[in-house]
Protein backbone atom coordinates (compact mmCIF):
# COMPACT_ATOMS: atom_id res chain seq x y z
CA UNK A 1 0.00 0.00 0.00
CA UNK A 2 1.17 3.15 -0.40
CA UNK A 3 3.01 4.93 2.06
CA UNK A 4 2.36 8.54 1.57
CA UNK A 5 -0.92 10.58 -0.13
CA UNK A 6 -0.68 10.58 -3.90
CA UNK A 7 0.66 14.05 -4.69
CA UNK A 8 2.69 14.36 -1.97
CA UNK A 9 5.81 15.91 -3.88
CA UNK A 10 5.25 18.17 -6.38
CA UNK A 11 7.19 19.44 -9.05
CA UNK A 12 6.41 22.44 -10.74
CA UNK A 13 7.28 24.24 -14.47
CA UNK A 14 6.26 26.48 -16.21
CA UNK A 15 6.84 24.62 -19.56
CA UNK A 16 7.53 20.83 -20.75
CA UNK A 17 7.53 19.06 -24.06
CA UNK A 18 5.58 16.63 -22.13
CA UNK A 19 4.62 15.66 -18.01
CA UNK A 20 4.58 12.47 -18.49
CA UNK A 21 8.26 12.02 -20.84
CA UNK A 22 9.87 14.44 -18.51
CA UNK A 23 8.88 12.33 -15.70
CA UNK A 24 10.37 9.43 -17.31
CA UNK A 25 13.49 10.94 -18.17
CA UNK A 26 13.90 11.68 -14.42
CA UNK A 27 13.07 8.69 -13.45
CA UNK A 28 15.90 6.77 -15.83
CA UNK A 29 18.49 9.54 -13.70
CA UNK A 30 17.22 9.53 -9.90
CA UNK A 31 14.47 7.55 -7.88
CA UNK A 32 11.53 9.16 -6.85
CA UNK A 33 8.93 8.64 -4.12
CA UNK A 34 5.39 6.82 -4.94
CA UNK A 35 3.00 9.88 -5.25
CA UNK A 36 5.80 12.28 -6.80
CA UNK A 37 3.78 14.46 -9.37
CA UNK A 38 5.48 16.79 -12.10
CA UNK A 39 3.41 19.84 -12.63
CA UNK A 40 3.16 21.97 -15.61
CA UNK A 41 1.78 25.81 -16.72
CA UNK A 42 2.01 24.24 -20.45
CA UNK A 43 3.13 21.69 -22.46
CA UNK A 44 4.66 21.86 -25.69
CA UNK A 45 3.67 18.47 -27.10
CA UNK A 46 0.97 17.14 -24.84
CA UNK A 47 -0.26 13.71 -25.86
CA UNK A 48 -3.06 11.71 -25.89
CA UNK A 49 -3.35 8.05 -26.20
CA UNK A 50 -1.89 6.21 -29.31
CA UNK A 51 0.01 9.57 -29.93
CA UNK A 52 -2.84 11.92 -30.17
CA UNK A 53 -2.79 15.55 -29.42
CA UNK A 54 -3.63 16.91 -26.47
CA UNK A 55 -4.23 21.28 -26.32
CA UNK A 56 -4.17 22.84 -23.49
CA UNK A 57 -4.17 26.75 -23.11
CA UNK A 58 -0.95 28.27 -21.20
CA UNK A 59 -1.88 28.39 -17.24
CA UNK A 60 -5.47 27.33 -17.93
CA UNK A 61 -5.51 23.91 -17.09
CA UNK A 62 -4.36 21.15 -15.19
CA UNK A 63 -1.59 19.16 -16.77
CA UNK A 64 -0.16 16.82 -14.01
CA UNK A 65 1.45 13.25 -14.04
CA UNK A 66 2.42 10.69 -11.00
CA UNK A 67 4.87 7.97 -10.50
CA UNK A 68 3.14 4.83 -8.25
CA UNK A 69 4.77 1.54 -8.06
CA UNK A 70 1.64 -1.00 -8.16
CA UNK A 71 3.99 -4.20 -7.60
CA UNK A 72 1.10 -6.29 -6.13
CA UNK A 73 -0.92 -5.46 -9.55
CA UNK A 74 -0.49 -8.21 -12.06
CA UNK A 75 0.33 -7.15 -15.41
CA UNK A 76 -2.53 -8.81 -16.96
CA UNK A 77 -4.27 -6.64 -14.42
CA UNK A 78 -3.36 -2.85 -15.75
CA UNK A 79 -6.78 -2.10 -16.84
CA UNK A 80 -8.42 -2.39 -13.26
CA UNK A 81 -5.11 0.29 -12.54
CA UNK A 82 -6.61 2.34 -15.22
CA UNK A 83 -9.96 1.78 -13.92
CA UNK A 84 -9.13 3.11 -10.76
CA UNK A 85 -7.73 5.92 -11.81
CA UNK A 86 -10.40 7.14 -13.84
CA UNK A 87 -12.53 6.93 -11.09
CA UNK A 88 -10.66 9.03 -9.06
CA UNK A 89 -10.17 12.23 -11.85
CA UNK A 90 -13.96 11.42 -12.39
CA UNK A 91 -14.91 11.86 -8.41
CA UNK A 92 -12.83 15.68 -8.40
CA UNK A 93 -14.67 16.59 -11.51
CA UNK A 94 -18.21 15.72 -10.13
CA UNK A 95 -17.15 17.43 -7.12
CA UNK A 96 -17.84 20.81 -8.93
CA UNK A 97 -20.58 20.24 -11.40
CA UNK A 98 -24.02 19.01 -11.57
CA UNK A 99 -24.51 17.05 -14.71
CA UNK A 100 -23.38 13.85 -14.50
CA UNK A 101 -19.75 12.70 -15.05
CA UNK A 102 -19.44 9.74 -17.03
CA UNK A 103 -15.91 7.80 -18.40
CA UNK A 104 -15.96 7.44 -22.16
CA UNK A 105 -14.02 4.20 -22.36
CA UNK A 106 -11.12 3.56 -22.15
CA UNK A 107 -10.11 6.79 -20.28
CA UNK A 108 -11.30 10.27 -21.23
CA UNK A 109 -14.07 11.89 -18.50
CA UNK A 110 -17.08 13.51 -20.16
CA UNK A 111 -20.17 15.84 -18.95
CA UNK A 112 -22.89 15.28 -21.04
CA UNK A 113 -21.38 14.96 -24.50
CA UNK A 114 -18.82 17.50 -23.61
CA UNK A 115 -14.84 16.37 -22.72
CA UNK A 116 -13.26 17.81 -19.95
CA UNK A 117 -10.37 15.45 -19.11
CA UNK A 118 -8.13 12.31 -20.56
CA UNK A 119 -5.70 10.28 -19.15
CA UNK A 120 -2.50 8.71 -20.13
CA UNK A 121 -1.11 5.66 -18.51
CA UNK A 122 2.11 4.45 -19.39
CA UNK A 123 3.42 1.59 -17.53
CA UNK A 124 6.35 -0.95 -17.25
CA UNK A 125 6.33 -4.32 -16.64
CA UNK A 126 8.87 -6.68 -14.86
CA UNK A 127 8.44 -10.27 -15.11
CA UNK A 128 4.38 -10.64 -14.57
CA UNK A 129 3.87 -7.20 -12.55
CA UNK A 130 3.72 -4.06 -12.72
CA UNK A 131 6.80 -2.03 -12.09
CA UNK A 132 6.14 1.23 -12.57
CA UNK A 133 3.56 3.87 -13.84
CA UNK A 134 3.55 7.09 -15.22
CA UNK A 135 0.18 8.37 -15.05
CA UNK A 136 -0.46 11.55 -17.10
CA UNK A 137 -3.88 13.61 -16.69
CA UNK A 138 -5.19 16.71 -18.22
CA UNK A 139 -8.19 18.00 -17.32
CA UNK A 140 -9.58 21.39 -18.60
CA UNK A 141 -10.30 23.86 -15.97
CA UNK A 142 -10.19 27.65 -16.83
CA UNK A 143 -10.19 27.85 -20.16
CA UNK A 144 -12.89 29.16 -22.55
CA UNK A 145 -12.08 28.72 -25.96
CA UNK A 146 -11.11 25.34 -27.87
CA UNK A 147 -10.59 24.25 -31.05
CA UNK A 148 -13.12 21.56 -33.31
CA UNK A 149 -12.84 18.34 -31.53
CA UNK A 150 -15.34 15.20 -31.38
CA UNK A 151 -16.61 15.20 -28.34
CA UNK A 152 -16.77 18.76 -27.97
CA UNK A 153 -14.19 19.94 -24.97
CA UNK A 154 -15.42 21.55 -21.53
CA UNK A 155 -14.29 23.22 -18.78
CA UNK A 156 -14.94 23.61 -15.01
CA UNK A 157 -14.88 27.32 -15.47
CA UNK A 158 -17.24 27.02 -18.59
CA UNK A 159 -19.53 24.55 -16.35
CA UNK A 160 -19.36 27.06 -13.85
CA UNK A 161 -18.62 30.68 -14.77
CA UNK A 162 -15.96 30.99 -12.46
CA UNK A 163 -12.20 30.72 -11.96
CA UNK A 164 -10.94 28.00 -10.61
CA UNK A 165 -7.37 27.75 -8.49
CA UNK A 166 -5.21 25.26 -10.05
CA UNK A 167 -3.17 24.29 -7.29
CA UNK A 168 -6.32 23.34 -4.76
CA UNK A 169 -7.46 21.45 -8.20
CA UNK A 170 -4.41 19.96 -8.13
CA UNK A 171 -5.11 18.82 -4.27
CA UNK A 172 -8.30 18.08 -4.74
CA UNK A 173 -7.64 15.59 -7.23
CA UNK A 174 -4.72 13.78 -5.56
CA UNK A 175 -6.84 12.97 -2.73
CA UNK A 176 -9.37 11.32 -4.95
CA UNK A 177 -6.94 9.21 -6.98
CA UNK A 178 -5.23 8.17 -3.42
CA UNK A 179 -8.56 7.11 -2.54
CA UNK A 180 -9.27 5.06 -5.15
CA UNK A 181 -5.52 3.55 -5.44
CA UNK A 182 -6.06 2.72 -1.66
CA UNK A 183 -8.92 1.03 -2.83
CA UNK A 184 -7.15 -0.80 -5.33
CA UNK A 185 -4.05 -1.95 -3.24
CA UNK A 186 -5.97 -3.44 -0.81
CA UNK A 187 -7.62 -5.73 -3.11
CA UNK A 188 -11.02 -3.97 -3.12
CA UNK A 189 -11.08 -5.09 -7.31
CA UNK A 190 -14.88 -6.04 -7.42
CA UNK A 191 -15.80 -2.36 -5.73
CA UNK A 192 -13.88 -0.56 -8.67
CA UNK A 193 -15.06 -2.43 -11.72
CA UNK A 194 -18.47 -2.02 -10.67
CA UNK A 195 -18.06 1.69 -10.30
CA UNK A 196 -16.44 1.87 -13.52
CA UNK A 197 -18.95 -0.18 -15.15
CA UNK A 198 -21.97 1.93 -13.55
CA UNK A 199 -19.88 5.30 -14.81
CA UNK A 200 -19.64 4.00 -18.68
CA UNK A 201 -20.69 6.52 -20.80
CA UNK A 202 -23.53 5.72 -22.81
CA UNK A 203 -23.94 2.03 -21.34
CA UNK A 204 -27.07 0.95 -22.03
CA UNK A 205 -28.40 3.47 -24.36
CA UNK A 206 -28.35 2.70 -28.29
CA UNK A 207 -25.80 5.15 -29.83
CA UNK A 208 -24.23 5.50 -33.32
CA UNK A 209 -20.39 4.02 -33.86
CA UNK A 210 -17.91 2.91 -36.69
CA UNK A 211 -15.39 0.84 -36.97
CA UNK A 212 -13.86 0.48 -40.04
CA UNK A 213 -15.37 2.40 -41.97
CA UNK A 214 -18.51 0.86 -41.41
CA UNK A 215 -21.07 2.69 -39.26
CA UNK A 216 -23.55 0.85 -37.05
CA UNK A 217 -25.80 0.99 -34.20
CA UNK A 218 -25.50 -0.49 -30.85
CA UNK A 219 -25.30 -0.69 -26.95
CA UNK A 220 -22.66 -0.89 -24.63
CA UNK A 221 -23.06 -3.34 -22.48
CA UNK A 222 -19.60 -2.92 -20.53
CA UNK A 223 -15.88 -4.36 -20.51
CA UNK A 224 -14.23 -7.24 -20.72
CA UNK A 225 -11.47 -7.98 -17.77
CA UNK A 226 -8.59 -7.01 -20.17
CA UNK A 227 -10.59 -3.62 -21.05
CA UNK A 228 -11.90 -4.50 -24.43
CA UNK A 229 -15.13 -2.65 -24.99
CA UNK A 230 -18.59 -5.14 -25.73
CA UNK A 231 -21.46 -3.53 -27.97
CA UNK A 232 -24.55 -5.54 -29.01
CA UNK A 233 -25.33 -4.03 -32.31
CA UNK A 234 -28.59 -4.09 -33.95
CA UNK A 235 -28.37 -7.98 -35.46
CA UNK A 236 -28.40 -9.15 -31.50
CA UNK A 237 -24.46 -9.96 -31.68
CA UNK A 238 -21.72 -9.07 -29.12
CA UNK A 239 -18.57 -7.21 -30.74
CA UNK A 240 -15.55 -6.83 -28.54
CA UNK A 241 -13.52 -3.93 -29.66
CA UNK A 242 -9.44 -2.91 -28.27
CA UNK A 243 -8.93 0.29 -27.99
CA UNK A 244 -9.14 2.39 -31.33
CA UNK A 245 -10.69 0.05 -32.86
CA UNK A 246 -14.49 1.60 -32.84
CA UNK A 247 -15.00 5.30 -32.74
CA UNK A 248 -18.14 6.69 -30.83
CA UNK A 249 -20.28 9.23 -33.21
CA UNK A 250 -21.53 12.61 -31.72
Amino acid sequence: MIQLPIGHHVIELPEVDSTNSYLSKMLQATSLSEGTAIMAQFQSAGRGQRGSAWESERGSNLLVSYVLFPASLPADEQFTFSEAICLGVKDFIQKHVSEPVKIKWPNDILVGNRKIAGILIENSIRGSRIHQSIVGIGININQQRFGNYSPQPVSLAMLNDQYFNIKECFAELSNALSKWYTILTIGNKRMIKEAYSESLFRKGIKAEYETAGRRFTGTIQGTMPQGELVIVQEDGFEYIFKNKEVKFLF
